[in-house]
């Protein structure tokens, strides 16, 4: 009988161990839990409205800020003809087989892009291998094209589809990354990619290739670096590389060309 007494109580005690090893259980699953859910909580939500790194994009967000950086560098492209600057340029001739080093062009020339005209030039100095070339020789023609057609003038949106992609960082800044198609593709448009910065608006880089491949180019890239002037009135380049592979009547090079502009101004338009 005393042993039945002993069984018993010993069943009742394991009852009550069990009940408040369980209970201590549940305690600690529910503190993990609280303490995973305030760990969560400890990063706040964005604000609505704040432009972060990362974040969703919807097409009416993309409109605005699109809308915005046309409204602000459309002003430009009607109130002064174009831009006009000293570029430096390198041009460096490589083997598209074995990338081996064939020649080294050096350019300086006045340089005028207009907004909506054939570009102007004057060749101020030209070398090819260190040595001094005298204008009016082959090798002094720096290869310069048509200007760009623009992304943010009034014609913008007629010539590109514009779409905001991205919000994310561009040498520290955060900035929008934009992407740019040619509705009709031409040699003068630019296709890719365009940088400008959240906190102003400010253009920032390209990199790309153009709308369509001109005579004897196989392929093409070009990355330009650009800032604003006069406080922001005015955006222009102020140093890139473009590589081009061209392939002509059995003539086969890839050139690289690396280029700085200075003494950056506007041309105010005529008055007629």
């Amino acid at each position: 009988m005393k042993r039945l007494f002993f069984i018993f109580i010993s069943l009742i005690l394991l009852g009550f161990y069990l009940s408040a090893e369980e209970a201590a259980q549940k305690t600690d699953a529910n503190t993990g839990a609280t303490e995973k859910k305030e760990a969560v909580q400890e990063k706040p939500a964005p604000e609505k409205g704040k432009v972060y790194e990362g974040m969703p994009i919807t097409p009416e967000f993309s409109k605005e800020v699109i809308d915005k950086i046309t409204a602000k560098y459309s002003k430009m492209y009607e109130s002064y003809d174009g831009v006009k600057n000293t570029r430096h340029v390198t041009v460096e001739y490589r083997d598209p087989k074995t990338n081996e080093l064939l020649e080294t062009e050096k350019y300086v020339y006045t340089r005028k892009d207009y907004w909506y005209k054939n570009l102007k030039y004057e060749l101020l100095s030209c070398e090819s291998d260190g040595k001094p070339r005298k204008p009016g020789v082959i090798a002094c023609d720096p290869h310069e094209s048509k200007p760009g057609i623009p992304h943010f003038d009034k014609n913008g949106e007629k010539e590109y589809i514009r779409e905001l992609v991205a919000v994310e960082k561009l040498n520290g800044r955060l900035a929008y990354k934009i992407k740019m198609t040619a509705r009709k593709p031409k040699g003068e448009h630019f296709v890719g990619h365009v940088w400008v910065a959240v906190d102003n608006l400010e253009y920032m880089q390209n990199e790309g290739r153009a709308g369509k491949k001109r005579m004897g180019e196989k392929d093409l890239y070009v990355k330009y670096q650009a800032k604003d002037f006069n406080n922001g009135q005015f955006f222009h380049f102020t140093s890139g590389i473009t590589r081009v592979e061209i392939s002509v009547m059995g003539y086969k090079r890839v050139l690289i060309y690396k280029f700085e502009n200075k003494d950056i101004e506007l041309m105010p338009k005529d008055k007629k």
